[in-house]
């Protein structure tokens, strides 16, 4: 639920949306096991979910601004939309008074589930300590057998 935390941590630096107007969570959730050895770790599976934020009282003017702030946020963020074939965000807007609205907003997510190797871990499998964590990418340094120009 890693990119439901930053997307709310993102709608609270707009100006305008406080933390006491905003709930956000997850719904439909679903895990899906698909195992794979990334090296540093392992990917024990996915989990896809939608990720529910509302906002209470926006002011009015600012709610087009939150809209254009989450799709920004979504390209710069979850590039992998398109090949993971998500759909795209459904948003709500309600009139609350003259001058301000409730938003709900719902973005569906499919996220890795990692696993790292770690002696003091909590999670046992196949014989190991693990820990939720990122596997990391190891970039080489040096290629045997390849000449540098």
């Amino acid at each position: 639920m890693k990119k439901l935390s930053a997307l709310t941590s993102h709608m609270l630096t707009l100006s305008g949306i406080t933390r006491d107007q905003v709930e956000a969570f997850t719904d439909q959730g679903r895990l899906i096991s698909d195992g794979k050895d990334l090296g540093y770790g392992l990917q024990v599976g996915r989990f896809k979910y939608d990720a529910v934020i509302s906002i209470d009282r926006c002011r009015a003017e600012i709610a087009e601004q939150l809209l254009s702030s989450l799709l920004i946020w979504l390209d710069a963020n979850d590039p992998e939309r398109d090949v993971l074939e998500l759909a795209e965000p459904d948003v709500d807007v309600t009139p609350l008074d003259d001058q301000t609205v409730g938003v709900e907003i719902v973005v569906a997510f499919d996220e890795p589930l990692v696993i790292v190797p770690d002696p003091e871990g909590p999670l046992a499998y196949e014989g190991e300590q693990w820990r939720v964590g990122d596997a990391g990418v190891t970039v080489a340094e040096t290629l045997a057998g390849i000449e540098t120009v």
